[in-house]
């Protein structure tokens, strides 16, 4: 039986940017899973001394350049673990060597970067399905489904390795909430901006505060959470809703888009009625959803 441990994971995660999005925590966080199994793993960025600074973490690194340098390495140890995010790239990627696809958000599978024209269906169906792709991990039903029914990979070629949740972070509060209700304006922020404003108006809402989350740090959001008796999701398309779930772990009740990817968490949380799924652009839906719970 092959020994696993013996495998090098090399990360890949350019270009550097400090700002705060999720898909690149959990790129972190596999990291750190990786180690903990045993297994070397090291993230590829821009500049091996990076950080992003809005969350923990201690990972190993190398930059982009020095990487390309390496001698040694051997098709048979390193598997090279790339994003969805640029599909056409990931064959031109470290050639010679074999790669696990981490998809974070099956919508971004067909868009090559900076571009708003999808690529051809066929095309990412060859890359996700050529022999130097081991195997493709995903965040959700809804993202395992669209790979597998709908592009076509494999079933055994797909694994759901939902986002973890760092629940000694995210956690529910000692101290008594607030009136208050959180929310994230970085996706969707037309909606957020209109829904908020919309609320804003509502004399049933007058003693609460309606407060944004945005580019802080985790501690920070997390605190919020914590203060927050309601959390507003804007997100969509998720490949799995990461600030959902990270809101439900903090003890807010959610209201909004599911954005596909979060069908997994609002279905969970409707089993103990915390949570009102909203349909995309619903803004009335969200002031019903909200109506409906503070004035219980």
């Amino acid at each position: 039986m092959a020994d696993h441990r013996r495998f090098r994971y090399w990360l890949a995660l350019p270009p550097d940017s400090s700002k705060p999005i999720g898909g690149v925590k959990q790129m972190h966080r596999l990291a750190e899973a990786l180690e903990n199994l045993g297994r070397e793993a090291t993230l590829i960025q821009g500049s091996k001394d990076f950080h992003p600074g809005w969350f923990g973490s201690n990972v190993a690194t190398v930059s982009v350049s020095k990487w390309r340098t390496l001698a040694g390495l051997d098709p048979l140890r390193d598997l090279v673990i790339v994003p969805e995010t640029n599909p056409a790239a990931l064959l031109r990627y470290a050639p010679g060597l074999r790669k696990i696809v981490f998809n974070q958000n099956g919508h971004y599978t067909f868009l090559a970067p900076g571009s708003r024209q999808p690529l051809n269906v066929s095309d990412v169906k060859s890359i996700y399905q050529h022999p130097s792709v081991l195997h493709t991990l995903c965040v959700s039903s809804y993202d395992h489904a669209l790979l597998t029914e709908g592009l076509g990979v494999e079933d055994d070629s797909v694994t759901i390795l939902p986002n973890p949740v760092e629940v000694d972070i995210f956690t529910y509060p000692s101290h008594p909430k607030r009136r208050q209700i959180a929310y994230m304006p970085r996706k969707n922020s037309q909606d957020a901006l209109i829904v908020t404003g919309l609320l804003k108006q509502q004399p049933w809402l007058k003693s609460w505060d309606i407060i944004p989350i945005d580019r802080q740090p985790q501690s920070t959001v997390a605190s919020i959470l914590q203060d927050s008796l309601i959390f507003l999701s804007f997100g969509h398309p998720e490949g799995f809703g990461l600030p959902v779930a990270e809101a439900m772990a903090s003890g807010c009740y959610c209201i909004g888009y599911t954005g596909l990817g979060a069908r997994d968490l609002y279905a969970l949380a409707e089993l103990t009625c915390t949570a009102i799924k909203v349909e995309p652009a619903d803004w009335m839906g969200f002031l019903k959803a909200v109506r409906e719970v503070v004035t219980v």
